[in-house]
């Protein structure tokens, strides 16, 4: 199928595959970078909702630990304090739970998505466990404890999720150091809400002094953690607020109510104790504020630095891309147009230029000076392409050369003929002179039909020697000054034949052909019946049948010969139509050569069909430009070829000829083998 196919759309195939291949890569490149900058767009946005998640667990922390104080109070006291910090809670939570709608939740893993679940329904939980607080039932503060443990765990277990979805250390490395310092807050607060209940009953629980010092323990566990985390500007922001007088205070407070070697006293205020802890949290949630921010910038960072990632990625994959599918496309351009130009250059050469000149050759005899001079073709390039076109070039000009040496060959070929023909017409003239003269002065009428069929041989050997001018393509000197009528054309051309008296002739009455073309005309009809006669039974007739017809007369000479094979009649018929040259068939159809070159010069059509008698039909239209109006009483032609044995029957001589051109001369070699 490509064996057939052009060029360009080879080049197109060759270039395809290569640059689908590149597109389909770059596709994917240019995907999986902005599957990065989606990707980080996402985890902007989760981080900025997780981290200011942080507010909402401040808030919780604070209503935990003063509801396990007024739970530890056998809720006689911190009610007021209680309540107030649950209108803060409700504020906070309000814009957790419209942050958390407005959030798509489904591009996340399946681990984060279970976070926010579970904390959203401990959350809804909320309402009940306040109301068991609030009433008569008893309750103890473990169980309140446990309960806001629950949900501030899972609040601050979102954030461990968040470096799954990106894979920046950066971020993730943030992410983690935030999250070991909610963690030391949150026991930090464990801690305040835990003595804030028992500072409240006065007294420690069995126990209680081994669950404090776990939430001490997991404390100090965190905040060294956060430490190994931390950045040396993290790490001093922590440093400066622990250095605070809040915080000594409150380590101070520690030590009076867990004295080293002895037992715990819980004789402290719970309100100076919750205060003097919450100074200490205020002052570590504003490190954890100011972590929140750096993680929220580092994410920001991330997206942004994605985002331009994925805006270069994308940007520089087109250009490739364009850059590659430009190149190519020039490339293939630069072939395919030399290319182009080669072959419209070839066919221009084959079709046009070449038969132009040896067209030109054939018309403009002696005229061949400059003939073999060709344009080269417009191709400058030093390539394969180019050396073709030069290539080419020369094969033109060689071309150009054997045509016109060729053409040379055929003007001296035809000047041979017409050198021939000349000098053989000369001495056929002379012979008809003697035989004419012969004729005039003999009284036998036998022997005068001896010297008759002698005038008739020698008529035809001048007709032989005319082809030879025909041939030539010179025209024969002799011209009527007075139009013909075609029936005496027919019948001057009958009387060429060597079997004469078989033609049959249909009258022709009021039409003439004009005297210029009247000879053509008859040498032309005479080979056509010399065909006919050679190539038929002598005991049959060939006939000879006129009608007018739109465009002239049509004559037909119909033989009942031995016919022709259809592919020889078909090739025939085209060389009649073509204007035929010189060939190597010339000796065997010369009579085809000379009839195809009278036709041509009048614009006379000559057509050969099957006969049905078996033998072949030779239609000749004769167009109305060389027939003429003539009267319809016999000419002087038609008395002479009443008696064509006898000397003064013959036609009347054309202008400027001797008197013994009185019948054109004819040969048996007609179109026809």
């Amino acid at each position: 199928m490509l064996q057939n196919a052009s060029i360009k759309t080879k080049m197109a195939a060759i270039l395809l595959l290569p640059l689908l291949s590149l597109g389909v890569l770059a596709g994917m490149r240019a995907g999986d970078t902005l599957a990065r900058g989606r990707q980080a767009d996402r985890v902007h946005g989760i981080t900025t909702f997780a981290v200011s998640l942080s507010g909402l667990v401040h808030e919780l922390q604070r209503e935990r630990d003063l509801s396990a104080g007024y739970v530890g109070s056998g809720k006689t006291s911190g009610y007021g304090r209680m309540i107030a910090q649950r209108v803060a809670v409700n504020q906070a939570l309000k814009g957790f739970r419209g942050k958390l709608r407005r959030l798509d939740l489904r591009p996340y893993n399946q681990r984060l998505q279970a976070r926010f679940s579970a904390a959203e329904a401990s959350l809804a939980r909320l309402d009940s466990q306040r109301d068991q607080i609030g009433t008569s039932e008893p309750i103890t503060a473990d169980r309140v404890l446990s309960y806001y443990d629950d949900v501030i765990s899972e609040l601050i277990d979102v954030n461990t999720q968040i470096p799954a979805e990106s894979n920046d250390s950066a971020l993730a490395g943030t992410i983690s150091t935030f999250v070991a310092l909610s963690r030391a807050i949150e026991y930090t607060s464990r801690e305040r809400g835990f003595l804030n209940a028992v500072l409240a009953g006065n007294r420690f629980p069995p126990g209680g002094t081994s669950q404090l010092a776990s939430i001490i323990g997991a404390e100090d566990t965190w905040l060294a953690q956060f430490r190994d985390l931390a950045t040396p500007a993290q790490a001093q922001q922590f440093e400066r607020a622990a250095a605070d007088p809040d915080m000594r205070r409150a380590a101070a407070l520690r030590r009076r109510i867990l004295p080293e070697g002895r037992p715990p006293d819980a004789r402290a205020d719970p309100k100076q104790w919750f205060l003097v802890m919450s100074a200490k949290i205020d002052l570590e949630h504003a490190v954890a504020v100011r972590l929140a921010s750096d993680v929220a910038d580092v994410s920001q960072a991330s997206k942004l630095a994605a985002d331009r990632a994925a805006v270069t990625s994308v940007t520089v994959i087109a250009v490739v891309l364009a850059l590659t599918i430009g190149l190519s496309v020039l490339m293939a351009r630069s072939m395919v147009q030399p290319l182009g130009v080669l072959r419209r250059a070839a066919n221009d050469v084959a079709e046009r230029q070449l038969p132009g000149v040896v067209d030109r050759l054939q018309r403009e005899r002696g005229q061949l000076e400059g003939a073999s001079e060709t344009a080269p073709i417009g191709i400058g390039s030093s390539d394969e392409i180019g050396q073709v076109a030069r290539a080419f070039d020369s094969v033109h000009q060689v071309a150009v050369q054997i045509a016109t040496e060729q053409a040379l060959l055929r003007r001296d070929v035809a000047d041979m003929f017409l050198n021939l023909a000349r000098r053989s017409q000369s001495l056929v003239d002379r012979q008809l002179e003697l035989i004419d003269d012969l004729e005039q002065g003999e009284p036998d009428p036998r022997a005068l039909r001896d010297l008759f069929h002698l005038d008739h041989l020698a008529t035809r050997m001048r007709r032989n020697a005319e082809n030879l001018i025909v041939l030539s393509g010179a025209e024969p000197p002799r011209r009527w000054a007075e139009p013909i009528p075609l029936g005496d054309v027919v019948r001057g051309a009958s009387a060429e034949v060597e079997g004469y008296a078989r033609v049959e002739a249909q009258r022709v009455e009021g039409v003439g052909v004009s005297g210029q073309a009247a000879s053509d005309v008859i040498h032309l009809l005479a080979e056509l019946l010399e065909n006919a006669v050679s190539f038929s039974p002598p005991e049959t007739r060939v006939t000879v049948s006129s009608q007018p017809a739109a465009a002239g007369h049509v004559l037909e000479i119909e033989d009942r010969g031995i016919g022709i094979q259809p592919e020889e009649l078909e090739e025939l018929n085209r060389r009649l139509a073509e204007h035929p040259e010189v060939d190597a068939s010339l000796s065997r159809r010369m009579g085809l050569f000379v009839v195809g070159r009278l036709a041509a010069r009048y614009g006379i059509k000559v057509r050969l069909r099957d006969s049905f008698y078996g033998g072949v039909t030779a239609m000749v239209l004769l167009p109305s430009t060389i027939l003429v109006g003539v009267d319809t009483g016999p000419g002087e032609l038609v008395a002479a070829l009443a008696e064509p044995a006898t000397v003064a029957s013959r036609p009347p001589a054309p202008v400027g000829e001797h008197p013994a051109d009185r019948v054109r001369s004819g040969d048996g070699a007609g179109p026809t083998p």
